[in-house]
Parts: C-alpha cells; sequence; structure tokens
C-alpha cells in the first residue's frame, strides 16, 4: 500500500510539471509584424458609421411618397461618395470589379460585401460593419442592419472588396 501511494506521489508531481514558459522549438514560428497602411483615422471611422447611421430606415427606391427612396448599389454609392469623395460606379456589377478582393476572414469595417440574390449573377450589396453585421438597402424594408451568419445571406454571399486604403 505504501509503495502505491509513494508511486502515485511521483506520477503526481511530473504530471502537474508547468509547462515550460521558454521553448527551445519558438524559432519554428517566425516573427512577423502586420502593418496597417490605411489613411483612416478612429474618428473618419466614427464620420462613416455617422453616415451609416443617418440611411438606417430609409425607404427603398420608390416606397414611399414622402422621401426618396435607394437601392442596394446607390446606397453604396452615396455613403463613400459623403464619406470620402469616393465615386463608386453605379451598378451592383461594376462596384463588384472596384477596390481590392477580400477574403471573408479579411473583412474591415467598410469593406463592400456581395450576394447573389437574383438567378446566378451577383444583385445585391451592402457595407461590413463588423461582427458579421452589414447594412443594406432591402427592397422589403428600406436600409436595415443585417447578419452575414442568416441562413438566407450566408447561403447568397459571393465576396467582398475593399474600396477604403
Amino acid at each position: 500500500m505504501k509503495q502505491i501511494i509513494i508511486v502515485i506521489s511521483i506520477l503526481g508531481m511530473f504530471g502537474c510539471a508547468p509547462f515550460p514558459r521558454y521553448r527551445a522549438d519558438g524559432a519554428d514560428y517566425p516573427a512577423t509584424v502586420s502593418i496597417d497602411t490605411t489613411q483612416y483615422t478612429t474618428d473618419d471611422y466614427l464620420l462613416l458609421g455617422s453616415i451609416l447611421q443617418e440611411y438606417l430606415g430609409k425607404p427603398y427606391r420608390g416606397k414611399s411618397k414622402y422621401e426618396e427612396g435607394l437601392d442596394c448599389s446607390h446606397f453604396t454609392r452615396s455613403v463613400f461618395k459623403k464619406f470620402d469623395n469616393i465615386i463608386l460606379p453605379r451598378t451592383v456589377a461594376k462596384q463588384f470589379h472596384t477596390g481590392k478582393g477580400i477574403h471573408y476572414r479579411e473583412l474591415n469595417y467598410g469593406d463592400l460585401v456581395f450576394f447573389k440574390t437574383e438567378r446566378n449573377r451577383v444583385s445585391h450589396v451592402g457595407i461590413y460593419i463588423g461582427d458579421n453585421n452589414f447594412i443594406h438597402a432591402s427592397t422589403s424594408r428600406g436600409v436595415i442592419i443585417s447578419s452575414l451568419k442568416e441562413k438566407y445571406w450566408a447561403k447568397r454571399y459571393i465576396g467582398a472588396r475593399r474600396v477604403l486604403k
């Protein structure tokens, strides 16, 4: 019995040994520094946010007799023109070829996100606002915030473009 307790004690001491703080194989992981070369500051992104806020609830094109509505590409075009005088093409298809292509995992605030909502072609655009959300002009509800994780949007997502430098 005494021998079993000694063996368990010895195993316990080695089993609870802390992981070494400095590993000899650390050279396997090269040190890389990612430098963000954007020209925009936090204040700029706050301005973009306030512009987006102004559009929330605005009706879709032709849905209100009291307020001029807009479609999705007109929405994105208006926002970027107002934000930094960035001129986007008028159609979704042309906006899809503007800027730099971005992988889903690299989405940043202000990136354009594109969807196939009609047949098999790019037909809808919105602006990514973080946390898997985007703002866009919905045909049924006007300018709203939706999630890229919603089944409808996740199934139709086809890519993103970065137009902010």
